[in-house]
């Protein structure tokens, strides 16, 4: 087999990418040659397969689109299902989408898939208007270049259903609906995400149908060399799912079962890591995915890739597949027997699950916009949106790690921190993020030396820019817990107003401690140490305050009216 015309494509993306971002700060198109390996087959008219050679490597060649602007190499392959094939990340150089190296035509004659047979190659595209990869996974589409000046391109990319495959498995009985899909893909000036605007039109008869977007994830990876290692994380922000199909059951146990008749349904956790993948399988957001994204993170480099939606009620369903984790990662690619890939495969689907139809009214039409953002140095998500991303998480010895990510957002944004305790603000920090196209913006707030006692809070950070407040997230944060102290003993003390400008403290033993009178927004006016009983602090003016106490004989938190 000749890899020369792979080291020629490798070589023209690696010149891309080094070329300054300015080149790029409108959006250009141009045209593409694309190949793609695989084990030898032949096709009937209905797109089944007629004899597949397990000893032969051919290579098909594509003719292919790229769009580009200063963030993003975005390439499409009409010709081949309507696909996105590849998504770089220019300012890092790193590929977002798996991309098969070999394609193996695998369950030939076993009744699963709607042609009979199915062959992984690469990326993001549309499957309908049946379940699993639908009817035109591998068939050209129809489409056309619409530019839009210099400040967007679209590619619109459609087809009609009018396929009927005599060949298909009985399960596959939605028949030919004349539903047409519009996979309209856009790249747009100063944007680091591309949009993919899906419309369903049905001009004929009211039909049942089913829809799912396929992804193939792969942040972080080198292009030509495309994989999710073990340490990838999918981030979904649903609370259970339910077990579908999975090899020998292996799914049954990894997580806490919520109900175990009917459907299975268990705890998201330990599915969310690829490495507790111990066989291939499918699962399903349960009930359904009702916030408007989710993603994977690749925590070897902290790369991630996240889908948008603009109506996720158009969308409520998420199915999980994945190979497995030492199946997909030890495959060997020239071995025809072996299907197995190391990426993560998530998919969007206008019905729960597959085999569960949705509906469509005679000359009616659906519709919805479907953005995919590449984020980096983010090790999880609490917010994310056009261009912008935000997560917190507390790290060991009481320290809050805040971290952002939005390349090119350019007025300035914040994240103001408060902690509550008994409905008292008991501290307050904030910490304002700026643009950063190679990692996120972080920054740490160490809660001990912020004089934050052990004890449970009410955390509220609250994220605004120039417009005002666009996103509030609330947790709570036990900081006995985040110091590794256990069940700290409370300390006895006694709160006594001795004058209007003195406090005393009273304890029940004579130990060293830690002594801190904070304001109501959480700021110290006075600290002392002490080993007395009875300590007196003088010269405090009327208002309200927070006594926390921290030594050998546990802690204390209190608050106080000086009058």
């Amino acid at each position: 087999m000749n890899y020369s015309h792979m080291r020629s494509a490798r070589l023209s993306v690696l010149i891309l990418l080094f070329l300054p971002l300015s080149v790029f700060a409108q959006v250009s198109q141009r045209d593409t040659t694309l190949y793609f390996d695989h084990f030898a087959y032949t096709l009937d008219a209905y797109y089944s397969t007629t004899n597949v050679d397990a000893s032969t490597i051919e290579t098909d060649t594509f003719q292919g689109i790229v769009l580009e602007n200063q963030w993003l190499t975005v390439t499409l392959v009409p010709e081949f299902g309507g696909r996105i094939v590849s998504m770089v990340y220019r300012p890092t150089g790193q590929e977002q989408l798996y991309t098969n190296p070999v394609g193996v035509p695998y369950l030939m004659g076993q009744g699963v898939f709607y042609h009979d047979w199915l062959m992984v190659y690469a990326g993001i595209f549309p499957t309908f208007p049946e379940p699993e990869h639908g009817k035109y996974w591998n068939v050209p589409w129809d489409y056309e270049i619409q530019p839009n000046g210099s400040s967007s391109i679209t590619v619109s990319m459609w087809k009609q259903d009018t396929l009927h495959n005599p060949r298909r498995p009985g399960q596959y009985n939605n028949g030919v609906t004349g539903i047409t899909c519009y996979f309209d893909v856009r790249l747009s000036e100063n944007k680091p995400s591309v949009d993919i605007d899906v419309r369903l039109a049905n001009d004929g008869t009211a039909d049942n149908y089913e829809y799912w977007t396929c992804i193939t994830f792969a942040p972080g990876s080198e292009p030509g060399n495309t994989a999710t290692p073990s340490a990838s994380e999918m981030v979904v922000p649903i609370a259970d799912y339910q077990v579908g199909w999975n090899a020998g059951d292996w799914m049954y146990g990894i997580d806490e079962i919520v109900r175990n008749s009917g459907p299975r349904v268990q705890r998201y956790e330990n599915l969310a890591h690829l490495s507790n993948w111990e066989e291939q399988g499918i699962a399903y957001a349960y009930p359904d995915m009702a916030e408007p994204y989710y993603g994977v993170i690749n925590h070897e480099n902290e790369a991630g890739l996240f889908r948008l939606s603009s109506d996720q009620a158009q969308t409520p369903g998420l199915k999980f597949w994945t190979w497995g984790d030492d199946q997909g990662l030890n495959a060997d690619p020239m071995d025809f027997n072996t299907w197995a890939r190391p990426y993560i495969e998530l998919w969007s689907g206008t019905s729960q699950e597959f085999f569960e139809d949705a509906y469509l009214a005679a000359n009616a039409e659906v519709s919805w916009t479907e953005s995919y953002m590449p984020t980096l140095g983010m090790p999880g998500i609490d917010y994310i949106a056009e261009g912008l991303a935000f997560y917190h998480q507390y790290e060991e010895d009481g320290v809050l790690a805040l971290y952002g990510f939005a390349p090119a957002k350019a007025d300035a944004w914040e994240a103001t921190v408060t902690l509550t305790k008994d409905e008292v603000a008991v501290w307050s920090g904030n910490h304002p993020f700026t643009a950063n196209a190679v990692n996120s913006d972080q920054f740490r707030f160490d809660l001990v030396d912020a004089s934050i006692a052990p004890g449970t809070y009410q955390v509220e950070i609250v994220l605004s820019d120039d417009e005002g407040i666009f996103h509030t997230v609330n947790s709570e944060l036990t900081l006995d817990d985040v110091l590794g102290l256990g069940d700290p003993e409370v300390m006895e003390l006694t709160v006594i107003q001795t004058s209007t400008d003195q406090l005393t403290l009273a304890f029940a033993d004579a130990l060293p401690k830690t002594i801190r009178l904070l304001n109501p927004t959480g700021a110290q006016v006075r600290q002392t140490q002490s080993y007395q009983q009875r300590v007196t602090l003088s010269g405090i003016t009327a208002g309200l305050y927070i006594v926390q106490v921290q030594g050998e004989g546990g802690y204390a938190v209190q608050k106080v009216m000086v009058r």
